[in-house]
């Protein structure tokens, strides 16, 4: 296996923009915009110092690691990883780390030199992203991975709780939801009053699938999507609760409306409950599912209720995991164009949290 130590250190932190390098990737017709995958981090003790070290994953099928590595090296290009990285909820710091592992088709090893301030019981957030200089000093980046933590127990101070930016009637469980670890990274801070797009639904899936099922989901080598490269979308893909919207698109930033969620969240259930299920293969589940639960009184507008979705909506309403609505209702999906043009029905950020963490507390094992 072939062993190599890449080390460069920027003279500068990089802070402008990306530049086009389509031209430069032709020959390889390599995507180096497309960010690296982060699929493991962890802290690492040597000689009394301690140390960051991550696997990298490419979301191309064809090139590996090493072969984005070959592709600056053969220009004459820096070749490096960049870390932004936060201790202790501190500022973000930018990192250089070198190639130290052995690479393989799909992975590689990346590790820092010592960081100060840095022990195996820290609380560290990191981000990472390819990166390089041409000859003439101008930068070639991708675009940053996916947030990955480690948080590791009492390392986050206890007299700072987060503040969530939710309605007052949805604090509660979202506080019991960030305990059992289902918010995901970049909705902690972020408006959970606004809709939900199936992007950021796609990463509430697959923390509660996780939970659920007590494996750690890896996103999907290959991704045939043309319009993300979200690793969430990518893991949710891969464990087989989500699919696009067409062969090569995702609809990353389409909102979901509520029996939409309903459908998606009760998919990730199957999934983790049921040996062998797919959305191929929901059909052979049906009957099994359907004992879950006893049909609670239907709601007053059980007819706007998809037929695809009827059966999650109320394995939802019976076990108390997604609740009605005034009158009777629902609300499953805008039907006129009124309620189209009005957001009807639309899931919001803080009801699609709500139903993963009963989800998890009613029907897991």
């Amino acid at each position: 296996m072939k062993k190599r130590i890449l080390s460069t250190v920027l003279a500068l932190i990089i802070s402008l923009l990306l530049l086009p390098c389509a031209a430069l990737a032709e020959e390889l017709k390599l995507n180096f915009s497309t960010p690296p995958i982060i699929s493991d981090l962890q802290i690492i003790e040597e000689d009394g110092s301690a140390y960051l070290q991550l696997k990298l994953t490419t979301p191309d099928d064809v090139y590996s690691v090493l072969d984005i590595l070959d592709f600056f090296e053969k220009r004459h290009y820096i070749k490096m990883l960049q870390a932004s990285v936060s201790l202790e909820g501190g500022a973000s710091q930018l990192l250089d780390m070198s190639f130290v592992g052995e690479g393989s088709k799909w992975s590689g090893k990346w590790r820092t030199a010592a960081v100060s301030g840095l022990s195996v019981d820290s609380w560290v957030e990191l981000r990472a992203r390819y990166a390089g200089e041409d000859d003439g000093g101008k930068p070639v980046l991708s675009e940053w991975s996916e947030l990955l933590s480690i948080h590791e127990p009492g390392a986050e101070p206890e007299d700072e709780p987060v503040e969530f930016n939710a309605h007052d009637w949805a604090k509660p469980e979202l506080t019991e939801a960030d305990g059992l670890g289902l918010i995901p990274a970049d909705l902690r801070s972020a408006d959970l009053t606004q809709p939900i797009t199936r992007a950021e639904f796609a990463a509430v899936s697959v923390k509660v699938y996780e939970a659920l099922s007590g494996l750690t989901a890896e996103p999907a080598a290959e991704n045939p999507f043309t319009d993300t490269a979200d690793v969430e979308v990518l893991k949710a893909l891969n464990v087989g609760v989500t699919n696009g919207t067409s062969a090569t698109e995702f609809s990353p930033d389409a909102l979901l409306n509520r029996e939409q969620a309903a459908t998606m969240l009760s998919r990730v259930y199957k999934k983790a409950a049921f040996d062998g299920w797919t959305m191929g293969t929901d059909g052979d589940f049906a009957e099994a599912f359907r004992a879950l639960f006893t049909m609670p009184e239907a709601f007053t507008d059980d007819a706007d209720i998809s037929s695809w979705a009827r059966d999650s909506v109320y394995f939802m309403a019976a076990n108390g995991i997604l609740k009605g609505m005034e009158g009777g209702t629902f609300q499953p999906r805008a039907v006129t164009e009124e309620q189209q043009i009005a957001g009807y029905a639309q899931a919001t950020r803080e009801q699609a949290i709500l139903i993963a963490v009963r989800l998890v507390k009613n029907m897991g094992t």
